[in-house]
């Protein structure tokens, strides 16, 4: 059953206060603004990240109020890096727990020049994190990225880039079906550290 066809499921009492929800609410919508949107619309988004994390897609239940963890993730010495078979992630600017899981977009590789990264963001995948600590990195997403954009390997030697070149993220944390309002990170595409 499509996502949205759900709403035709839910009691009179359940649609209400889905759209209750929405009204408090922001989602992050298809063209990556994150708004508040009718409780129909609301619904889908929600169910629809649900889907992506792996957790059940009921509509019955509406999402409880979220602590944001934006801000836990950088790029700092973390990538991407070419050498070897290559690295793409992020590095825990906090502690975080097991089980935090992660909304990732990205570009492929891009100049300095690029003035609207944004639209060229790609979604790479939900990613549900061991716990970190204070500096840790989180497992390699090369392979995920590679399999959306391909290879961010620069032509020269061991995979340098003859520029500065980039890889640009948006993340989003994710709790019950909501995402964050999100961050946008720039890395820029290194032979290694």
């Amino acid at each position: 059953m499509k996502l949205s066809s759900q709403w035709k499921t839910l009691t009179k009492a359940q649609r209400r206060a889905w759209s209750a929800w929405a009204r408090n609410n922001r989602v992050l919508l298809d063209d990556g603004n994150v708004r508040r949107a009718s409780g129909h619309k609301a619904m889908t988004m929600v169910l629809r990240n649900r889907t992506a994390a792996g957790d059940a897609a009921n509509p019955s239940v509406l999402p409880t109020a979220a602590t944001w963890r934006d801000g836990s993730l950088s790029v700092t010495e973390a990538g991407p890096f070419t050498t070897g078979a290559g690295y793409v992630g992020f590095r825990a600017e906090t502690n975080l727990p097991a089980g935090t899981k992660w909304f990732v977009w990205a570009t492929g590789p891009v100049t300095a020049s690029e003035a609207k990264p944004e639209k060229r963001l790609r979604f790479i995948k939900c990613m549900t994190l061991g716990a970190l600590t204070l500096g840790d990195v989180v497992p390699n997403l090369g392979a995920d990225y590679g399999a959306v954009h391909g290879s961010w390997d620069g032509p020269g030697v061991d995979g340098e880039w003859p520029t500065p070149t980039y890889v640009w993220f948006r993340v989003h944390h994710y709790v019950e079906g909501q995402l964050s309002p999100g961050v946008m990170l720039r890395g820029q595409i290194f032979v290694e550290i």
